[in-house]
């Protein structure tokens, strides 16, 4: 009995461990089959944790939303740039924080991850082939940090 006990609030403190560290979700688009994102901008508060949700909504080409450490444009074409060699389309590079692999059209993909703890703009972007140079969007960490 006081095992099962002892078992029983082992798991009710998982449990609000688990809840206790909120996750901010965020859904992205493209829109149709444009080299867009229909969400080109979300905010999130420093160290946050992010599960980004990739609806492939495009009816013929496949896409991804790669992450950055940075808003630099010269790294932005130096990923986008490397990952045409890449059979998943997505370069061992310093300046990736988080990926999604590549959904072709219909299919949903995610990831989670730690937002910066630095405030800034990080730039995301599509690194299949050729889109990265318009499939783009921003990152804003602001606000309060959590803990």
């Amino acid at each position: 009995m006081m095992r099962r006990s002892l078992l029983l609030l082992g798991l009710l403190l998982i449990g609000a461990w688990a809840q206790a560290e909120p996750v901010k979700e965020i859904v992205i688009e493209p829109v149709g089959d444009e080299l867009k994102f229909k969400v080109t901008e979300f905010s999130v508060a420093p160290g946050e944790t992010v599960r980004l949700i990739f609806k492939n909504t495009a009816k013929v080409m496949p896409h991804n939303v790669v992450v950055l450490n940075t808003d630099s444009p010269s790294v932005v074409n130096r990923v986008g740039t490397a990952a045409i060699s890449d059979p998943d389309y997505v370069p061992d590079d310093p300046a990736i924080l988080a990926y999604t692999k590549v959904a072709q059209p219909g299919e949903t993909v995610e990831v989670t991850f730690k937002a910066p703890d630095k405030p800034g703009r990080y730039r995301y972007v599509c690194t299949f082939p050729g889109h990265y140079t318009l499939m783009q969007g921003v990152m804003v960490v602001s606000g309060k940090a959590t803990s």
